[in-house]
């Protein structure tokens, strides 16, 4: 197989795995700055009816999550603004009373979801450089073979245009 045709797939190929391990590190990290905050979420069992109070680390133990939410535009410092505002908001959580998995109302989603944009925009924008930086350097990396490469090619063709060239004066000329 050509070399010029195997550091472009090569260079595919790393660059999607790097896209996918950045997203896959910027999930872990959300859930870490999650676990670290010291917000306390204050639920509703929808079973029985039961109130009581949940940890930031149990909101990252389900993904299962049901809600209506609204989202509002506001114009701040020039730009548009959009922000989801919760109406309802549900996870399941381990309920005390009912003693199993429940899904419970999140009272205070909007207060929690208000606390945690600062921390988590900075988590997405520090992966998103992560993720330009290893791009830029992935890009390098498989720009300079490519590079030669390319030179290498020209160089050959320009050899073989003057080998015909050559061939045609040797049969044509004399």
């Amino acid at each position: 197989m050509d070399i010029r045709i195997l550091i472009p797939i090569i260079m595919a190929v790393l660059l999607l795995s790097w896209v996918i391990f950045c997203g896959i590190q910027f999930i872990r990290h959300s859930k870490d700055v999650i676990v670290r905050s010291d917000f306390t979420g204050h639920v509703k069992c929808e079973k029985c009816g039961t109130e009581y109070t949940v940890n930031a680390a149990e909101f990252t133990k389900s993904a299962m999550a049901k809600s209506v939410s609204v989202t509002k535009t506001k114009f701040v410092n020039g730009a548009l603004i959009n922000q989801p505002h919760y109406k309802y908001y549900a996870k399941k959580f381990y309920c005390p009373v009912c003693g199993k998995r429940r899904y419970a109302r999140v009272l205070n989603i909007n207060d929690i979801n208000q606390a945690m944009k600062k921390p988590m925009l900075q988590s997405g924008i520090r992966w998103l450089i992560l993720m330009m930086t290893g791009g830029l350097l992935i890009l390098a990396a498989t720009g300079i073979p490519m590079y030669f490469a390319n030179k290498a090619a020209a160089r050959q063709v320009e050899d073989l245009k003057q080998q015909q060239y050559e061939d045609f004066l040797e049969d044509y000329v004399e």
